[in-house]
């Protein structure tokens, strides 16, 4: 039997069903999850396994060996977690014998000696022209892993069945018969690299139980079996089947795609730098203002100190471009002026000017803006009380307070 073949066959079946299995659900999208996958937390998605199975070495010389004198126990013993649906990490023991062919050079013998080259031999092991060879093994080993049925078909916390191809590294020792005659009975230990390929399939019991099968290739050192006969590496399969446990969290969930934001900020920034602009033409607007108040002349009743009137003067309001909206501190100029201003001077007639830029929009787009405007700044005015003789004027778009500056257009004048 060729386990090189085996193992590549089991591989390529693996893609096979995973592809599989992915057709069978694409109509199901409601209940599959594709990436990108929210991060879980440390002790999410951990599962613990154990399993048993056969060891089936391949030494230089163990092909004159049949198959089944071949075959030795295997235990598998690991935990592991899964990072995202598709990638998982593991670490375990792998283990517990593996059996081999010993060839006797001296082939006239017609029992073999206690010592042959460097392998003790019990005489009840003479096997055709050489010997059965049995030692312990114990591997320690960790795995990276792929998912690939989440990878191809998207994530299902109830698929059947799933296949995880996997890579691993560890230190793996061999525990054989003594060297030489001095240590008799005494084992003598071999430590190597082990590199390992395979793959591990889930049938799923439910969320928390899945029954395992893990196929795999290992490849040592030549020495690994405590002796040398020509070719650089030596090989193990094993195949176990077993039990994995799932802990709670077992689930994944789709990340929410980022939102970018910029924009918006970038559309505050804007508005920012527009209500800074209008606070200064306000205060500027304010102290002319004061100025004029201090003025006496013309006829017109003017403050003086001690005195409770004041001189009704032109006041501004200026609002973004296509906006009707008052900010918190326009709102509160516009009390301010009523306030004083015009309550202070109810028998005046004050005319209300709303207005929008002639330079952007259309004639009716305008016409609606600026009358929006004018509303806006009378419900202020109506919400202060008081009984003041109001005119109303709507110019729409227009160029009147600023030939070359359009924002000075986007404006609601009290005069």
């Amino acid at each position: 039997m060729n386990i090189k073949k085996l193992f590549v066959t089991a591989a390529v079946c693996a893609l096979f069903f995973a592809s599989a299995n992915a057709q069978v659900i694409k109509g199901e999208e409601a209940q599959t999850l594709r990436g990108p996958y929210e991060t879980n937390r440390l002790f999410d998605n951990i599962f613990i396994g154990a399993a048993g199975g056969v060891n089936f070495y391949q030494g230089e010389q163990d092909h004159h060996m049949d198959l089944k004198d071949r075959l030795a126990p295997a235990i598998h013993g690991y935990i592991g977690k899964w990072i995202t649906p598709s990638f998982g990490i593991r670490i375990g023991y792998y283990g517990i014998k593996a059996r081999g062919f010993y060839y006797n050079e001296d082939a006239a013998s017609p029992a073999p000696p206690a010592w042959a080259g460097n392998i003790f031999v019990d005489p009840v092991n003479q096997y055709d022209w050489g010997y059965k060879q049995q030692f312990r093994v114990h591997y320690l080993r960790g795995d990276l892993m792929w998912n690939i049925s989440n990878a191809i078909g998207g994530y299902r916390s109830d698929r059947f069945l799933e296949f995880a191809p996997y890579l691993g590294a560890g230190i793996a020792q061999s525990v054989v018969p003594g060297k030489t005659p001095t240590f008799k009975n005494k084992p003598g230990r071999n430590t190597e690299l082990g590199v390992t390929a395979g793959l591990y399939t889930m049938f799923r019991v439910c969320d928390a139980l899945d029954i395992t099968l893990d196929i795999n290739q290992t490849v040592f050192n030549q020495q690994f079996d405590d002796h040398a006969a020509g070719h650089r590496r030596e090989f193990m399969a094993s195949a176990a089947l077993g039990l994995a446990y799932n802990f709670h969290n077992r689930s994944f969930h789709r990340a929410h795609a980022p939102v970018d934001v910029t924009p918006f900020t970038n559309k505050i920034k804007d508005l920012n730098k527009s209500l800074e602009d209008i606070n200064a033409r306000n205060k500027k607007l304010q102290d002319d203002l004061a100025a004029e108040k201090a003025k006496k002349g013309n006829g017109e009743t003017v403050y003086v100190p001690g005195e409770t009137k004041y001189a009704p003067a032109p006041f501004a309001v200026y609002f973004p471009l296509g906006k009707s909206t008052l900010a918190a501190d326009q709102k509160n100029s516009i009390k301010y002026f009523v306030e004083t201003s015009m309550a202070t001077n109810k028998d005046r007639v004050f005319e209300i000017v709303g207005a929008a830029d002639s330079a952007t929009g259309s004639a009716k787009t305008n016409e609606k803006l600026g009358q929006a405007r004018l509303d806006a700044v009378l419900n202020i005015i109506k919400a202060c009380g008081g009984n003041y003789k109001i005119s109303e004027k709507n110019l729409g778009g227009t160029d009147e307070f600023s030939k070359t500056e359009n924002k000075l257009n986007r404006v609601v004048v009290i005069r």
